[in-house]
């Protein structure tokens, strides 16, 4: 059988993207197979598309990380599953992955997969994958806050600070973000977060002795990464620790050193690349699932839902960064 899919041949401008008809994927032993109903754009998916990257998939590639579908066939070996029932998850796009989200059907590991929040729609839940586990390993699995202590996030209405941020509140932590106006303190602070720094206006060694007494913050989830990964060591306690999603490039290490203080990098993409680990993505998505249900955990989305066939729009709006909240595509 066929099906549709938007193939992008060799990395490059967005214009690359072009719908094709291609076989539709067959079923196999551990997997599901998943009419997709919505996916989302994350600044991986731009990143892979633009260029060539040690985790880039074989071209030409459907892209696309995230998605929210429907099972359409279960192989023998899965359990927990079954045709017809609505789940989200990662599984696509990049190296170790068969296809991607960006098509009507893909088949995707059974451990990378959860049932889907029953009180979203296919777009907010296709919204929430990459970035909720993203938010749990750096907050519960790198850092382990707990209640009452202090957290700063740097970019706290991004795609995973707006989870962080929820998330860190629900197990107790005192949640600071920093955010670029006056509009946005306001949004931040109805998801998640106590305490919101307009970083353009308050200069850092202001707010850390304005919120600590000049102590420095318990933990600092840096979402930003480049230059702003030194502000994050800046900011941190005395033998705090510190998570960042993007700790590539040359970094003066000088004052984590000094403050005696402990670097997490955070890659979610490890376990769907190497399929190491994949398992404890399954359960996440199923925690995130009760968070959701329970009101504890909400997505941002952007206002404007895009057709699939209008990826390279929703591609150039998140490279320009102009985008309130996820930026979702749903797929006839």
């Amino acid at each position: 059988m066929k099906m549709k899919a938007m193939i992008i041949s060799t990395p490059g401008p967005a214009e690359n993207f072009e719908l094709k008809e291609i076989d539709k994927p067959q079923l196999r032993s551990r997997h599901l197979l998943i009419e997709v109903r919505a996916t989302s754009v994350n600044p991986i998916d731009t990143k892979v598309r633009a260029k060539q990257l040690p985790f880039s998939p074989v071209y030409p590639a459907i892209l696309h990380v995230d998605f929210a579908g429907i099972v359409a066939e279960v192989p023998h070996d899965v359990t927990g599953f079954k045709v017809g029932d609505f789940v989200y998850g990662v599984g696509g796009g990049i190296k170790g992955t068969i296809g991607g989200a960006l098509a009507q059907f893909l088949l995707v590991d059974a451990d990378l997969v959860a049932p889907m929040p029953a009180n979203l729609s296919f777009a907010e839940a296709a919204s929430l994958p990459l970035v909720s586990i993203t938010a749990w390993e750096a907050l519960l699995d790198k850092l382990k806050i707990s209640s009452g202590q202090t957290l700063l996030i740097h970019g706290g209405l991004g795609g995973v600070g707006h989870i962080a941020a929820q998330l860190g509140k629900h197990f107790g932590a005192i949640i600071h973000t920093t955010v670029s106006n006056d509009s946005d303190a306001e949004l931040s602070k109805k998801f998640g977060a106590d305490y919101t720094i307009n970083y353009k206006s308050t200069p850092l060694i202001e707010y850390v002795e304005a919120f600590t007494s000049n102590r420095g913050f318990d933990f600092v989830f840096d979402t930003v990464g480049g230059n702003n990964l030194e502000n994050s060591f800046q900011a941190t306690r005395l033998n705090g620790s510190v998570a960042c999603i993007a700790t590539g490039g040359n970094h003066d290490l000088t004052l984590m050193y000094s403050k005696g203080l402990s670097l997490h990098s955070v890659l979610m993409l490890i376990p769907l690349i190497t399929g190491h680990g994949r398992n404890h993505y399954g359960k996440i998505l199923f925690e995130i699932k009760k968070l959701v249900e329970s009101g504890k955990i909400k997505p941002l989305i952007h206002k404007e839902i895009f057709n699939w066939k209008e990826v390279p729009l929703a591609h150039k709006l998140v490279e320009s960064k102009e985008q309130k909240g996820k930026v979702v595509l749903v797929i006839e």
